[in-house]
């Protein structure tokens, strides 16, 4: 709970500032850097270890990014470091998102199928789910075999199944308890 509550605080006051600038050009920045630590073991091994100073974490981020990142994320990067809280970035980052995503009237809706849609079908979807929420749908989409067939959708905390998987597990649990 303290780790959403840190992360909510320190995307929100991003958030804010962001408005003010450029909130498309900070949301890839931060996603940019994200994904750097994800990739990169040994950057963060660094940025993340606790026995390394501040100063010393705070130049390699300058090196890495010298020139690439706006004045406005380098500064909060540095923040983050002198507070000791860039182990936080990933949530950050996707809470930022999640709030830039409600300013832009846009929800994110993850689709997983058994089998890749095509995009007659990634249309169709797109289009319903725009009507049920009234809201801009960005999809992200998996693919998982054993559902078998249909499709689940999960948008914020509300799941809708309509895989087979599931349909034959209800009957399952209905013949059980008969």
């Amino acid at each position: 709970m303290l780790k959403g509550a840190i992360a909510h605080r320190y995307a929100q006051a991003l958030f804010e500032i962001a408005l003010q600038g450029n909130l498309d050009a900070i949301e890839a920045e931060l996603q940019e850097l994200t994904q750097l630590f994800e990739q990169n073991a040994e950057v963060a091994h660094v940025l993340y270890h606790p026995h390394i100073s501040l100063s010393v974490k705070k130049d390699l981020m300058r090196k890495i990014f010298a020139g690439e990142l706006s004045v406005t994320v380098g500064n909060f990067l540095n923040l983050l470091i002198d507070r000791r809280r860039q182990n936080y970035l990933p949530d950050i980052a996707q809470e930022f998102t999640r709030l830039a995503d409600g300013a832009r009237n846009v929800v994110e809706a993850k689709v997983t199928s058994a089998v890749p849609l095509n995009d007659i079908q990634e249309q169709r979807l797109q289009k319903e789910l725009a009507r049920i929420t009234g809201k801009n749908v960005r999809m992200v989409k998996e693919v998982r075999p054993e559902l078998i067939g249909g499709v689940m959708i999960k948008i914020g905390d509300r799941v809708m199944d309509g895989t087979v998987a599931f349909k034959l597990q209800r009957i399952r649990q209905s013949l059980s308890h008969a």
